[in-house]
């Protein structure tokens, strides 16, 4: 009896689908390889259920509070939690890319530093070659400075990606006129700084043709803005986004 059941037991807990990983620069990878390995600290999140479908890919940009090079901050953000979530209790095949960025760095450029949004693009990159990932199922979230290195991204980047909520964090030198190509969900609260200034580049982007949905937050100041960027109402929207169909 003590043997079916420790049988019984190790069945159950290998079949757990859902799978935490933490990636620093300098882990030693066990898998072989055909790509370089990227050169930042991030955790991925695997959902892959029993399922014959290609798994999404979705990447989350955190806010300066995120910053660092523990790998550990930057998964204590609402929207890291939520979006989890969303993906187990839906069901979603899906790669969960959470990077970090360091302290002496933004996601997008600063003065004469560097984005960090280069690195993001070479661990997407990584996984999309490494991995059998649905291209028609790509998907970025970034919030505060995480929007700012999303915005950059989807600009330099158009053909990679499917769909993207992007919160609490203007868009640096950009036109509107290159966001018009995928469907965006743009949130701010009316007491940030950002509010009237996203506002204003969604409403263009929508006048110069775009796919894009205008979200505020009443009453809300930056922390709970991006607190609540990705609920579940907005991820539903965003993982019903593929390329390809209108």
């Amino acid at each position: 009896m003590k043997i079916i059941l420790l049988l019984l037991l190790s069945l159950l807990t290998g079949c757990s689908a859902t799978k935490h990983l933490d990636k620093s620069s300098s882990d030693p990878q066990k898998e072989e390889q055909t790509s370089v390995v990227p050169d930042i600290p991030y955790q991925v999140i695997e959902n892959l259920i029993g399922t014959n479908d290609k798994p999404a890919l979705i990447i989350y940009l955190h806010s300066n509070s995120g910053s660092g090079t523990d790998n550990k901050k930057q998964m204590n953000q609402a929207s890291v939690s939520n979006i989890e979530k969303y993906i187990k209790d839906n069901n979603i095949p899906a790669y969960f890319l959470v990077p970090q960025c360091p302290t002496d760095h933004e996601w997008d450029s600063r003065g004469s530093t560097a984005g960090y949004y280069v690195k993001a693009k070479e661990l997407l990159d990584y996984f999309m070659k490494e991995k059998d990932i649905d291209e028609s199922r790509v998907y970025i979230c970034g919030t505060s400075m995480g929007a700012m290195g999303a915005w950059r991204m989807l600009k330099e980047y158009p053909k990679l990606f499917t769909a993207g909520i992007v919160s609490s964090g203007q868009a640096q030198f950009a036109t509107p006129s290159l966001y018009t190509y995928l469907p965006l969900y743009i949130t701010a609260g009316t007491e940030e700084r950002s509010y009237e200034a996203l506002k204003s580049f969604a409403l263009q982007i929508k006048n110069a043709g775009g796919n894009v949905v205008f979200e505020e937050f009443e009453g809300m100041t930056h922390g709970r803005a991006c607190d609540n960027a990705c609920s579940a109402e907005r991820l539903q929207w965003l993982f019903s986004q593929k390329k390809g169909i209108k």
